[in-house]
């Protein structure tokens, strides 16, 4: 099995491999074939224990700082990943430092002056030669406009696109590789893990994208005064320059001092106000709110900047994330792996009971505290290292809002020790029950999710069929298999009672309005009247209505 495209980057393999032996990890190289195809000297080849003084997370975090920009940028990425990869790990990437020597200004005017078709002094009045901040993928110059306006312009940084194309091939061969031949990296998903992050890093290098992240943020923030998000000018941006206002301000090392002068809880439920409004009201939200990405403007006023890193909810997710914490603050273990299943894939012969006897043992830790006490970002994640032992693969949204609610959360903690996110969550969560137990919301649920299982339905004849047609023509026996039926048809049970439940409600309720208009228009002389219809029929109705929601929810399928 030969690496593709091998010869073509000869020399970065080379320079990885060499990178890897340096800390320790040439064993890996001479597993999975490298020495042979690459022609690398045994000289590379070491033992890891020949470097038992450095951990091998620092060793991992050591390699990637060696190998620049692509490797920083994935592994800080990686770094979300707290279900997947040990604490050790993590804690050695959240480390990595995206700070790197600029490039010379004359390459920077050279691409400004490039994508904006004219000449640098034709478009800003001034502009910094030496840039206000550096990092793998660009860096920033303070300017000024010819009509006035101060602006931070965005740089991306000469070749990068080339280098993580190239990067990024390279980092799928190692990891298939590695997938074939060592079982960690089977159980780390490496494959799965570059594929995932690898249109990640494409998107950070666009800096379209980055502008319309920030343009549509702005708008979805317009209701918070006291949080800002600077404007971009399209009229000076593109796909490698990035023009936008230019924020001035403190960062959270200057306003977390005891006479800053800032009202520190004002701006403390600010960002914990407009993150929870961002991830339960918009499914758009800034995934990365660390403090370098935090600027205070005044003592009442914040702003983020660095839009290249967004996550997103859909409708149904942000249902089933509100559900999650629900169960958790609720501390019913069999809730939140319930939930669970709804924001994963799972094997099908998941031990559930097990599973929810380790969350309950988790949520232990819990129980004698209020939750809002808790760091809600750390009783996530604890849960979702726990599914990633039993082969639950979180849907990496889940995990990016995980880790930007522990970074938030961080933040918080410094501007008021005693504000807690679950505080600020309740009136979100409040209103979104409120919509989830609307009878037309709910009634409109079950249509749409009736439409998504039409397609299953109607391929069930099709299966039938071709199996039939498979035993026809063989003496073998057949078993039809069906993945995940019981799951599906619990979900279609759980549909049919809900429906039934609204049908119940929507019929009692016309037969009491009946009654009542009835009773009050009509014929005051008929014998009917005289008699208590309304009380017997009321009566008849509701227990009625009442058994038929006992049997309901007795069946756990609701």
């Amino acid at each position: 099995m030969a690496l593709s495209r091998s010869i073509k980057h000869a020399n970065r393999y080379r320079k990885i491999a060499a990178t890897l032996a340096r800390h320790g990890f040439g064993y890996i190289l001479q597993e999975v074939g490298l020495f042979h195809i690459l022609s690398l000297p045994k000289r590379l080849t070491s033992s890891p224990n020949e470097f038992h003084s450095q951990s091998i997370a620092t060793r991992i975090r050591l390699v990637i700082e060696d190998l620049g920009p692509t490797f920083i940028k994935l592994g800080q990425l990686i770094s979300t990943r707290r279900d997947i990869f040990p604490p050790s790990v993590i804690e050695e990437l959240e480390k990595l430092q995206d700070e790197v020597p600029p490039f010379p200004f004359q390459q920077a005017k050279k691409l400004i002056e490039n994508d904006m078709h004219d000449e640098l002094g034709k478009i800003f009045s001034y502009i910094s030669e030496e840039p206000i901040a550096a990092a793998s993928i660009g860096q920033v110059h303070q300017g000024r406009l010819l009509d006035g306006r101060e602006v931070a312009v965005k740089v991306l940084r000469p070749h990068i696109k080339e280098i993580l194309e190239k990067d990024i091939e390279i980092l799928r061969d190692l990891a298939r590789l590695m997938s074939q031949r060592f079982q960690w990296a089977r159980y780390y998903r490496l494959q799965d893990i570059i594929e995932e992050y690898g249109e990640a890093l494409r998107d950070e290098i666009d800096y379209y994208v980055e502008a319309r992240n920030m343009e549509k943020m702005k708008k979805h923030m317009e209701a918070f005064p006291h949080l800002i998000i600077p404007e971009v000018y399209e009229d000076y941006s593109s796909r490698r320059v990035l023009t936008m206002e230019f924020i001035t301000g403190s960062k959270l090392a200057v306003v977390e001092g005891k006479k800053s002068g800032y009202n520190k809880k004002l701006l403390g439920r600010t960002l914990a106000d407009t993150f929870l409004h961002q991830v339960l009201v918009d499914g758009f939200f800034h995934s990365d709110p660390h403090p370098g990405n935090i600027i205070f403007i005044d003592s009442e006023t914040a702003a983020l900047v660095d839009f290249g890193q967004i996550g997103r909810l859909n409708k149904s997710m942000r249902k089933q994330f509100i559900n999650y914490i629900i169960a958790m603050t609720r501390k019913k273990p069999k809730e939140v792996a319930e939930a669970i299943y709804e924001m994963a894939d799972f094997p099908e012969d998941i031990d559930e009971d097990q599973f929810s006897e380790d969350v309950e043992y988790l949520l232990l830790k819990y129980y004698d505290k209020p939750f809002n006490e808790v760091r809600i970002g750390e009783a996530i994640n604890d849960i979702f290292s726990t599914a990633h032992r039993y082969d639950i693969s979180i849907y990496k949204e889940y995990t990016m809002l995980a880790k930007a609610i522990i970074t938030l959360e961080s933040v918080v903690e410094e501007l008021d020790p005693e504000l807690s996110i679950i505080d600020v969550a309740e009136p979100y969560g409040k209103k979104l029950i409120r919509e989830k137990l609307n009878p037309k919301n709910q009634l409109d649920e079950w249509i749409e999710e009736g439409k998504k299982q039409k397609e299953y339905f109607l391929d069930i004849p099709r299966e039938l069929r071709d199996a039939l047609e498979k035993l026809n023509n063989s003496h073998v026996g057949v078993e039809i298999k069906i993945p995940k039926i019981d799951i599906f048809l619990n979900k279609l049970d759980r549909i049919s009672n809900r429906l039934s439940f609204s049908i119940i409600l929507l019929a009692f309720s016309i037969i009491m309005v009946g009654l009542i208009v009835g009773s009050t228009f009509g014929d005051n002389s008929s014998p009917l009247v005289q008699l208590p219809v309304i009380e017997i029929s009321f009566l008849i109705s509701f227990v009625m209505f009442v058994w038929l929601l006992y049997a309901i929810f007795k069946s756990g399928r609701f």
